[in-house]
């Protein structure tokens, strides 16, 4: 029996051996055959991109700057084309040689194709260009073309400029339409929406297909490749837009597209399948001072106070990255330290801090009791003379005997003393060394080591005196220890009558219990007997001060405040685009408020500011808004040159000679790369020494795409999102391989399992 088993375990085992030799060689036969093989993209497939948006205006004649314009670069071509891959300006339509700004020409490149399969000519473009600078549809291309000679011949087009200008390059990233279509368009017409079926296109994709469903709010529009441009390398065959109307329905179909520009991190991490490809545009968010407002000698506390890595940290690092300067390169451009201290500045206009309209308040105050103290003592004098000739009892007489107070010095130096009014202000003498002064247990905020006087005031509302009798003691600090240096008491009573018994009784029992030690205080009698002189006082206190001790008490300790206490304020406006943009808002208040500046923010529309910018009729010390620095990064012109502030660019009404020259120069010409940077150095250093602009951060993008799409390249910059379709073109869904059969053979296939057993 058990030799059957054993022969039935040798089959087993043979069986499992042939199997197992036989898999062996069909793997290596393959891997053999596939050694050295090709991976080749393959054509076709479909991809779908999500956009939150309106339907597409189709019209490449309007200036735009989102999901249109990005469908406009699908769909259209230029005489120049933006690289991602060089970051320069190549040919599309046309080779162009642009070192010479005042003379440029083009040839226009052969075998061009409108998707109708009529070539694309100099015609075409020359129409696009009159119709613009005719209907000013694009103000930006029409200011442009303004002083621009433009002559043809059969292949080429050239322009002739009276001045160099960098910005004249925008004019070849412009889309060109065909002279069939725009030569019927008008006024009227020419910024109405193209239609969306029979389109004629000269880029890589066409239009070839919208479908609608309003049950969930979604628009697919469908582009196909163009077969009729030239050299068109693309993979894919069709690019799906899934046009949403707005966020929820987006959210609630979130998972049925490859790619989406998640700009206002929407779905972030949610999304497994997707990968994040993050690049930032040539732009930055800044905060503008304007110098029509803000004085030179504050610009720089302001500028100061602002930490640019705590408003990044309040906005979020992982959307923003730090800016140092309007050229978003790594110079230094931090701002010099102010010329004078920020409570000097205040002065100057008339505002204080806390404790110096406290001390402010309480030395006038005192004053004003003293002078009227001093007009009561005459008259008590003249009283008293007048009294001389009256006869008082013997039995009646007050002893001269009550002890003057040894620090108190207004408004009463006796120890014991009578009112039936509050709001006293009792003043001290302080020696030297001493650092604290406590009346009880009352710490006296308004007091400073080194000063030479203290007040405390008597008042219900601080409840510092009650009804009936109050007893003082004070203390003064010296090396951390407390000593008692006076004592008083005032017996408070509204009620006249009862004071006054009350006062004769205490003096009555005094000359009974001690012999007649107790001296009556006249000078407390007669300021009690002087009310109106009192109400007279405080009125004169409040007319200088306009505040009393308590208002001051109840103002905050950062802020600077004038007589009135209005605290020394300024208005920021802030572009009201995000979140971003208002959590940046908030915290430069809050760095400006401990920096001892109060602020007010005023949200508005990018349209609503340049509007009040252009009429002048905006109010503001400061403009948090972001800034586009589009193709050419170096071209700060519209920010800081005098002359665009009239057309509501230049944001701080920032008017310097020096700069105006240098700006200029800058843009007049496509310079070295050293003599750019000279340039811009120069500039950095006179608008930072003038504490204009603090630039603060770069917004972060991120372009979600499918990790099915392979080949898909984003570059970290790009100087416009349109341009995020530029890696539709080599991106590819699926791939073949290519077996390379030339020395493919038996004694290859011997050598290869040779070399592959060895490299183990």
């Amino acid at each position: 029996m058990s030799d059957l088993i054993v022969k039935k375990l040798k089959k087993y085992f043979l069986f499992l051996s042939l199997l197992f030799f036989f898999s062996l060689g069909i793997h290596l036969t393959y891997s053999y055959v596939y050694s050295d093989s090709l991976s080749e993209p393959e054509q076709g497939g479909t991809i779908s991109e999500a956009i939150i948006g309106t339907f597409p205006h189709l019209n490449p004649l309007i200036p735009s700057n989102d999901h249109n314009a990005y469908i406009n670069g699908l769909l259209y071509r230029s005489l120049l084309e933006y690289s991602t891959i060089s970051g320069t300006l190549e040919s599309d339509i046309a080779s162009c040689n642009i070192e010479n700004l005042l003379y440029i020409e083009c040839v226009i490149e052969s075998n061009l194709k409108w998707s109708d399969g009529t070539p694309i000519t100099v015609s075409d473009i020359e129409a696009t260009f009159n119709v613009i600078s005719q209907t000013k549809v694009n103000p930006i291309i029409a200011s442009l073309l303004e002083n621009t000679t433009i002559e043809t011949t059969e292949n080429t087009i050239s322009f002739e400029n009276t001045s160099k200008d960098v910005n004249f390059l925008q004019i070849f990233l412009q889309p060109i339409l065909p002279k069939t279509i725009v030569e019927g368009l008008t006024t009227e017409t020419v910024e109405q929406k193209f239609s969306e079926i029979d389109g004629i296109y000269s880029g890589r994709f066409t239009l070839t297909n919208i479908s609608k469903d309003d049950t969930v709010g979604i628009t697919k529009i469908t582009f196909g490749k163009n077969d009729m441009y030239f050299g068109n390398e693309l993979f894919i065959k069709f690019l799906i837009l899934n046009l949403y109307t707005d966020e929820n329905h987006f959210l609630k179909n979130k998972s049925s597209f490859n790619i989406f520009n998640d700009k206002e991190r929407l779905i972030g991490n949610s999304i497994p399948r997707l990968t994040a490809y993050e690049y930032t545009l040539s732009q930055f968010v800044a905060s503008f001072l304007n110098t029509e407002q803000v004085s030179e000698k504050l610009r720089p506390h302001i500028l100061n106070a602002l930490n640019r890595d705590d408003i990044i940290e309040a906005v979020g690092e992982n959307n923003v990255i730090a800016a140092e300067n309007p050229f978003l390169s790594e110079e230094d451009f931090e701002n010099p330290k102010p010329a004078v201290e920020i409570q000097d500045f205040m002065k100057e206009k008339g505002y204080y801090s806390k404790k110096e309209l406290l001390k402010s308040a309480s030395e006038t105050e005192a004053k004003i009791i003293a002078d009227v103290e001093k007009e009561l003592k005459a008259k008590e004098k003249a009283a008293e003379e007048e009294a001389k000739e009256v006869i008082v009892p013997e039995e009646k007489k007050i002893l001269p005997t009550q002890s003057d107070l040894k620090v108190i010095v207004s408004p009463t130096t006796k120890k014991y003393n009578f009112t039936s009014e509050e709001n006293i202000l009792v003043e001290g003498e302080v020696s030297q060394g001493v650092s604290a002064v406590f009346i009880n247990d009352y710490k006296l905020e308004g007091f400073d080591a080194g000063d030479s006087k203290f007040f405390y005031r008597l008042l219900k509302s601080f409840d510092s005196i009650k009804e009936g009798e109050n007893n003082y003691k004070v203390y003064y600090e010296t090396d951390g220890e407390k000593k008692l240096v006076d004592e008083f008491s005032y017996y408070y009573n509204t009620d006249a009558d009862a004071l006054q018994k009350y006062k004769d009784s205490f003096f009555e029992t005094a000359v009974e219990n001690n012999g007649g030690d107790i001296e009556e205080s006249s000078d407390t009698e007669k300021a009690d007997d002087g009310n109106e002189d009192n109400e007279k006082a405080a009125e004169v206190a409040g007319v200088q001060t306009e505040l009393s001790s308590k208002e001051i008490e109840a103002l905050d300790e950062n802020l600077y405040y004038n007589e009135a206490g209005k605290s020394y304020s300024i208005n920021i406006v802030y572009a009201q685009t995000d979140d971003e943009m208002q959590l940046t808002a908030a915290e430069i208040q809050s760095q400006l408020f401990a920096a001892g500046i109060n602020s007010q923010l005023m949200p508005m529309t990018l349209g609503d500011i340049t509007v009040g910018l252009r009429n002048e009729t905006l109010e503001y010390d400061m403009i948090v808004i972001g800034v586009n620095l589009g193709y050419f990064g170096s071209n700060i012109f519209p920010y800081f040159h005098s002359s665009q502030v009239a057309n509501g660019y230049n944001f701080s009404n920032y008017k310097k000679l020096s700069v105006d020259i240098l700006l200029e120069e800058l843009k007049s010409n496509t310079l070295a790369i050293s003599k750019q940077e000279e340039l811009e150095l120069k500039l950095l250093d006179i608008i930072k020494e003038d504490s204009v602009v603090k630039v603060l951060y770069t917004p972060k993008i991120r372009l979600l795409v499918d990790k099915n799409i392979k080949n898909f390249e984003l570059p970290a910059y790009l100087p416009d999102s349109r341009h995020r379709y530029f890696p539709l073109v080599a991106a590819y869904l699926s791939e073949k391989r290519e077996i390379q059969t030339g020395d493919k053979g038996p004694i290859g296939f011997v050598g290869y399992i040779i070399r592959t057993l060895f490299s183990y």
